[in-house]
């Protein structure tokens, strides 16, 4: 014997979840796509628009956290998780840029992975913006950039570190190594 109405609650809750997972996954695109944008706007030097579109991102964030983040239920899904180390990448990006110090961001959902990911992948930011300094003749900022991510490097090699943290940091460590032949190269040019 089947109790039925044990088995319709099962269905109607495995149909809620998909339809929640379906709205973080729709939502955690559109923090994807203004973190990504906001990084191409701070590369253009156009720190008013990415601050528009970092906004933007954070005001989404703020909306998932308010109707979905019940019993911690954002840290399982994949999207968001992704959404926020895009997120964490523009913003920590956001502030190098503006001389801010890196400190921790005002948002509850973001776990040390987010975190640990995002500042690696912004060494990588901080590459392609020393090739863009360098081809202008900026030379003067490469060394802030080279010595912020020894720093963070330095700071990941006290960690115990696997999986996609391992690989981002393992990034992280080839992305000094170009900043230093950069600034190599530019020292040998004169």
């Amino acid at each position: 014997m089947i109790n039925k109405t044990f088995l319709a609650k099962i269905k109607k809750d495995l149909e809620t979840y998909q339809q929640e997972r379906n709205q973080i996954i729709n939502a955690s695109r559109d923090i994807l796509q203004s973190s990504k944008s906001a990084i191409f706007a701070l590369h253009r030097a156009d720190a008013k628009e990415a601050a528009k579109l970092l906004t933007q991102a954070e005001a989404v964030i703020g909306r998932l956290n308010k109707s979905y983040n019940k019993n911690n239920r954002l840290r399982f899904e994949g999207s968001y998780k992704a959404s926020l180390e895009e997120y964490v990448e523009a913003k920590t990006f956001f502030q190098f840029m503006l001389g801010k110090p890196l400190d921790k961001l005002p948002i509850q959902s973001i776990g040390p992975e987010e975190y640990i990911n995002g500042i690696t992948d912004l060494t990588g930011e901080l590459v392609r913006q020393a090739v863009l300094k360098a081809t202008k003749g900026q030379y003067e900022v490469l060394e802030s950039y080279r010595s912020f991510t020894e720093e963070i490097v330095g700071f990941m090699l006290t960690l115990y570190l696997t999986g996609s943290c391992r690989q981002k940091f393992d990034d992280a460590k080839r992305n000094l190594k170009r900043l230093e032949q950069i600034i190599y190269e530019v020292k040998l040019r004169g």
